[in-house]
């Protein structure tokens, strides 16, 4: 029985990709203390990251991904992923520079600026970077460093970026009013909160399962975007908060 629940609980995650712990003991209906174990047991598999006040489904089976394919989440819910790069595409004008960040989203954006004019996409993402292969009349700058698996990027050394931006995308793992932007890598906020105060405009592309959520590094504050692409609307207090802010929304 206990593994029939596990088994569940890691298909309701991985659907999901994000569920608050008061969630899942309603889904469950388990006591808090059943849900700690299994948690853990799910954690110590591989399986899932702990955040503040929920848990987010993690397992990526790399070994049997091509390096020239997206990640395996990049295949979950593909279409709100499309559909969020191409409202992100549509931002771009001609002759920007643009900064697309790493994630299973952000690579989308690529497929929808074949047709501009004298665009430059600067990313340390291996999924940004295949994109842009198959357009070659996208200028294309790839930040180097060390490769990570996880992320499917590369570690850049933010003491010497220099780069100016135009627009940036920025991926998050977690969009919250009292936390702001978050994500659980220490090295890939690094470079998101460079990126962030080296662009005229920022951009977070964010569906609807990151809103509310806090993971455990904060990379900028709300403040300092320029708006918010997701795949639907999201809860009342955040339209109130973006409208007092004249953060824009896209969706």
């Amino acid at each position: 029985m206990k593994y029939n629940r596990l088994n569940e609980i890691e298909l309701y995650l991985s659907q999901k990709q994000y569920a608050s712990i008061d969630d899942l003991l309603e889904k469950f209906n388990i006591s808090l203390q059943t849900l700690r174990r299994d948690l853990k047991e799910l954690q110590g598999r591989g399986v899932i990251t702990k955040v503040y006040g929920g848990v987010l489904f993690k397992r990526v089976h790399e070994t049997k991904v091509d390096v020239s394919m997206p990640a395996v989440h990049s295949t979950i819910n593909i279409e709100e992923k499309i559909k969020i790069g191409e409202l992100a595409a549509s931002l771009v004008e001609n002759n920007d520079i643009i900064f697309i960040d790493s994630g299973s989203t952000a690579h989308y954006i690529v497929d929808f600026l074949a047709d501009k004019e004298n665009i430059t996409i600067v990313s340390h993402s291996l999924d940004v970077l295949n994109a842009v292969s198959k357009y070659p009349s996208i200028h294309c700058l790839a930040l180097g460093g060390a490769y990570h698996h996880e992320s499917r990027s590369y570690y850049v050394d933010t003491d010497t970026m220099r780069y100016l931006f135009n627009k940036s995308f920025i991926a998050t793992v977690g969009l919250s009013l009292p936390r702001g932007l978050t994500n659980m890598n220490f090295y890939e906020a690094a470079v998101k909160t460079k990126v962030i105060g080296n662009s005229i405009k920022n951009y977070v592309l964010c569906d609807h399962t990151k809103f509310n959520v806090t993971a455990f590094n904060n990379f900028a504050s709300l403040e300092k975007i320029e708006g918010v692409i997701t795949d639907e609307c999201p809860p009342d207090n955040y339209l109130n908060y973006f409208k007092r802010n004249n953060i824009q929304l896209f969706y």
